[in-house]
């Protein structure tokens, strides 16, 4: 039967150890044994003794542990004495390695420490190195030395050699024993802290984990050379840190967490199987507590707990693999001198009293727990209990109570798997966290009250998220259910095989939140499945069709599988929310009634986002039912479908129309100048890719440069682009001191790299219900946001054209969406953005940057009369604004958000501008003055995983605090293993603080 071990060592130094399987607290049979510091992993655990020795304790098992040593018995021919051992100076020794670089005479074989003995005498191995029996006594002939051997001696065969052998097996399985000293090389003596993990990094059974130590001296050590074979390894190696460490903390994949002396705390990144010490450590604040910092620091798979100077609890979130640093600190309940994370990211603590505690609650879903509860267990043989919060000591007997008085606790995967445990024991905890797998008692679907039925079953691929990442073949299958109500749900079953074990996980239907098309070369027609626990992860589930066809099928099915769990039919609601992503995808929420109430406020990440059929720029729509989009090519399109909007054969067919969007694809021609050649694209090793992306980072080629997706086509060839900002010479170069450095267009002496612009186009042709409005291209649109009892003759439709004209739109009706005509705006110069709002107040920003206000708008004069001029932020230019009913807001070139004061109706133009917000790309505002923005990043998440465009809600908005309180804003989400850009979503974080303003986004 497979167990989990928890051992403790007291405040004397004795070792104690709690069995899943036995349930009582039992002492280590060597009573002399003590150990300051007790660490565990697969296997094995590791001590630190109170006379400054490392400990090892490896697990008995049925496999004996056996290492076998090798010399080589090497000889030379002469013409008087034959083969013999005198050999010639310039030769390798007599008895050698197999190199024969270092000498190894049998009597220098030594057993490496107490816990070795041999299995029996040296022998001559048999076999030659080719694997064929020898017939003469094991020896190999060869002309010299180094050659290859073989086991026939020929007329030329000048010298000889054979290998004895010699197996030793470790005898100390199941005790505690001394690692040896390296000799000669001292060794890091004494620590003060010791650390195992590592060991689900590797993918191969026979799996090895990784050993850190500190010093008191705050130095950082390493055991290298532990394998299966060589359990206690072979030597330490220091890794360097920036300051004196004084706690670290492994966890079982690569994650790594040091605690400084100061209360700082240090993470190690770049931790591999290739690069097993990492690469660099990285500063992460302590939490914020009033005085001190961080005193202990415990690491899971992807949890990281710390304790404060105050013996506060804090969890750490966003943790995982891609993101080692996590993303910010959360206060627990409780007060702990020290927390160990053991299976399945289960947490123990030593509470003040140094009694046990063990964190109840602590799921998936809720990695951070509910409560903290004492342990009670039985002491050796006794039927009594230990309640390890008694602070008394008492004397063993056999039959005494005994109350632990602990000072170090660690969890020991004592065995693997069983069908007994609730979780696997080697299970990746984020697939457990994000997909809350195997977690049936929490919602049952096969019982009584449910019927079941299998509605798709099919085979994919899906793409591993834990090293090392690969595809993987995989079945999966959607399964239906349906209660006495007669409500549905569903489950998405992935089933796949690890380590000869089948295992699976699920999705619950009614928990996804997004299901979007990635993209994986084109080779592979791959999707991704958001929840909001996959969110807060910034991991989806990510599955490749093999087909196109495929995986249309499959994204129609899961989505209408979503909207029939959520009651979701028919068209969008007029009440609906609008957004494309980066790559042009449209998406719709369906909000409930409450959506806008302060008390039942949906968090974002809850929010399910639907894909409409279509490729659009930018949306724009409001509760009228009247929604606009506008293509990267400038074509204006208004919505106009009807019927079930998750299936395009379920749409009608007089709404649907033939949708086109273009895009210019552009990628550079880098050189640099040769005295010798002149400008030549052999580059320096430091310098960006001879044909690159803007920045350099990234090679395009002509040749490996492709459309977006496979649904887009080249309609031109590359050709050189003149109409480049900064301007071209005639060839089409640009010339600059260096990369990267300002551009310019005439060449200069001093000008030593150059570059230039190839552009082509491509295209994408839709059915979708999108009619077109021609005929003039636009850059920006805006809809009057008004209420859904609204009763109006016309909409108010305001739009720029891609020459910055101002245009209104007249005719616009709910009925009749796409209006008639457009009328000019005069304006002094062209504009670059435009907004309409409540009372018709109309808002612009002029490409020079300048603010504008246009008078007497109204709906019997819609144009209205004159431009008003309001003045800018200090400072600052504004790029985008966006007008609600009582409020405007403004996003400026450094993407720092703005709210306009003192806006009255009898002064509309405002009075100062105020800084509410940066990190935002794009603002609007809806009826009711809720904002909503797109955020350019996410703070605490790395720039590799952060993806701009995470959807942010304005929380706290009102009459009173018209300005709001805090945000609720997406964690951006990104694969960079795949090169895709995928959809952000978004997660519930409160923002700090300032005079009542969000310092931050």
């Amino acid at each position: 039967m497979s167990s989990s071990l928890l051992w403790a060592v007291d405040v004397y130094g004795k070792v104690y150890s709690l069995s899943t399987t036995r349930g009582r607290w039992e002492r280590d049979e060597d009573t002399l044994l003590e150990l300051k510091r007790v660490t565990a992993g697969q296997r094995c655990s590791w001590g630190i003794g109170c006379d400054h020795h490392v400990y090892l304790n490896i697990d008995p098992g049925e496999v004996p542990i056996r290492y076998r040593e090798e010399t080589y018995e090497n000889q030379r021919w002469n013409p008087v004495d034959g083969f013999t051992d005198v050999l010639l100076p310039t030769d390798r020794w007599a008895w050698s390695d197999l190199t024969g670089v270092t000498a190894q005479p049998l009597h220098s074989f030594l057993l490496p420490s107490d816990s070795w003995e041999w299995e029996g005498d040296w022998y001559v191995d048999q076999v030659c190195a080719g694997g064929d029996p020898t017939e003469t006594g094991g020896w190999e002939y060869a002309v010299d030395f180094p050659a290859n051997f073989s086991r026939e001696k020929k007329w030329n065969s000048c010298v000889c050699r054979r290998r004895w052998i010699r197996d030793r097996i470790y005898k100390a399985r199941g005790s505690w024993t001394k690692i040896p000293l390296d000799h000669p090389k001292q060794p890091p003596l004494p620590l003060s802290d010791i650390s195992c993990g590592g060991w689900e990094m590797s993918d191969q059974p026979g799996r090895y984990h990784f050993l850190w130590g500190v010093s008191q001296q705050g130095q950082v050590w390493f055991r290298s050379g532990i394998l299966p074979q060589v359990p206690e390894g072979q030597c330490w190696e220091e890794v360097e840190a920036p300051r004196e460490v004084a706690q670290i903390s492994a966890g079982p994949g690569d994650l790594l967490w040091a605690v400084l002396w100061d209360g700082q705390l240090l993470v190690r990144t770049g931790i591999c199987l290739d690069s097993p010490t990492g690469s660099s450590w990285v500063v992460v604040d302590s939490p914020p507590v009033k005085e001190g910092g961080t005193i202990h620091v415990a690491v899971g798979v992807s949890v990281v707990w710390a304790i404060t100077k105050d013996y506060k609890v804090w969890f750490r979130r966003g943790v995982n693999s891609h993101n080692p640093c996590g993303s910010g600190w959360i206060s627990i309940g409780g007060e702990m001198m020290m927390v160990d994370v053991g299976l399945n990211d289960q947490v123990w603590g030593v509470g003040e009293d140094r009694g046990l505690y063990f964190r109840k609650g602590v799921t998936p879903s809720e990695p951070s727990g509910r409560g903290w509860i004492p342990v009670s267990a039985q002491w050796g043989h006794s039927k009594e209990t230990v309640q390890p919060r008694s602070v008394t000591y008492g004397v063993h007997t056999e039959n005494a109570h005994f109350p632990l008085f602990l000072h170090c606790i660690r969890f020991h995967v004592f065995c693997m798997l069983t069908s007994q445990n609730k979780y696997p024991c080697k299970w990746p905890y984020h697939l457990v966290n994000t997909w809350t797998l195997l977690q049936f008692h929490k919602r049952t679907c096969i019982s009584k009250k449910y019927t079941s039925v299998w509605v798709r079953k099919g085979s994919m691929r899906w793409w591993r998220d834990w090293k090392p990442y690969r595809w993987v073949d995989v079945g999966v299958a959607l399964e239906q259910s349906t209660n006495v109500n007669g409500k549905r749900d569903a489950i998405f079953f992935i089933y796949f095989t690890q380590y000869d074990e089948k295992k699976y996980l699920h999705v619950f239907i009614s928990d996804v939140t997004v299901l979007v098309p990635v993209l994986k070369e084109n080779s592979h027609h791959a999707f991704a499945v958001y929840t909001s626990d996959s969110t807060k992860q910034r991991w989806p589930l990510i599955l490749a069709a093999q087909t196109e066809k495929d995986m249309a099928d499959w994204l129609s099915l899961l989505a209408g599988c979503c909207c029939e769990a959520r009651g979701i039919r028919g068209t969008p609601s007029r009440q609906a929310l609008w957004s494309v992503t980066s790559k042009g995808d449209v998406m719709v929420h369906e909000p409930s009634p409450c959506l806008e109430a302060l008390a039942h406020t949906l968090p974002c990440d809850m929010m399910f986002w639907l894909q409409v059929p279509g490729h659009l720029r930018c949306v724009e729509s409001n509760s009228l039912g009247v929604v606009w989009g506008i293509g990267y090519d400038g074509t204006a399109w208004v919505y106009s479908g009807s019927g079930s909007f998750f299936h395009l054969s379920t749409l009608n067919r007089a709404t649907l129309h033939t949708q086109t969007d273009g895009r210019t694809v552009y990628i550079y021609e880098n050189q640099r100048w040769n005295p010798m050649t002149g400008y030549t694209d052999k580059l320096l090793p430091t310098d960006r890719f001879p044909w690159s992306d803007d920045n350099g980072f990234t090679e395009c080629t002509k040749s490996t440069t492709h459309p977006p997706s496979p649904q887009w086509s080249w309609v031109t060839e590359w050709a050189v682009d003149f109409a480049f900002s900064g301007g071209t010479d005639k060839e089409g170069w640009q010339y600059a001191a260096d990369f990267p450095v300002t551009f310019h267009g005439n060449k200069s002496l001093k000008d030593f790299v150059r570059r230039r612009r190839w552009v082509r186009k491509c295209k994408i042709t839709l059915t979708a219900p999108w009619q077109e409005v021609p005929p003039i291209p636009l850059s920006d649109i805006t809809v009057l946001p008004c209420l859904a009892q609204s009763s109006m003759e016309q909409v108010p439709v305001w739009g720029l054209s891609d020459k910055g004209d101002v245009l209104c739109r007249l005719g616009v009706t709910p009925q009749n969406p796409a209006g008639s005509s457009w009328l000019h705006v005069g304006t002094d110069q062209p504009f670059k953005s435009i907004s309409i709002g409540g009372g018709h107040q109309v808002w612009a920003i002029a490409r020079d940057r300048a603010v504008f206000y246009r008078g007497s708008v109204s709906a019997s004069n819609p144009a209205g009369e004159c431009w008003y001029h309001i003045p800018s932020p200090p400072k600052q230019s504004l790029r985008q604004l966006s007008v609600g009913r009582t409020s405007v807001y403004a996003v400026d070139e450094n993407s720092n958000l703005w709210y306009r004061q003192g806006l009255t109706p009898s002064y509309p133009q405002g009075s100062a501008w105020e800084l509410i917000s940066n990190n935002v790309t794009k603002v609007s505002v809806g009826p009711l003055d809720q904002v909503w923005v797109i955020a350019d990043w996410v703070p605490g998440c790395p720039s590799e995983l952060s993806v701009p465009g995470a959807v942010c809600h304005r929380l706290g908005v009102g009459p009173m605090q018209p300005k709001g309180q805090s945000w609720d804003y997406g964690i951006g989400v990104s694969h960079f293993q795949l090169g895709v850009d995928l959809i952000p979503l978004p997660t519930r974080i409160p923002l700090s603080q300032e005079n009542g303003n969000s310092v931050g986004l």
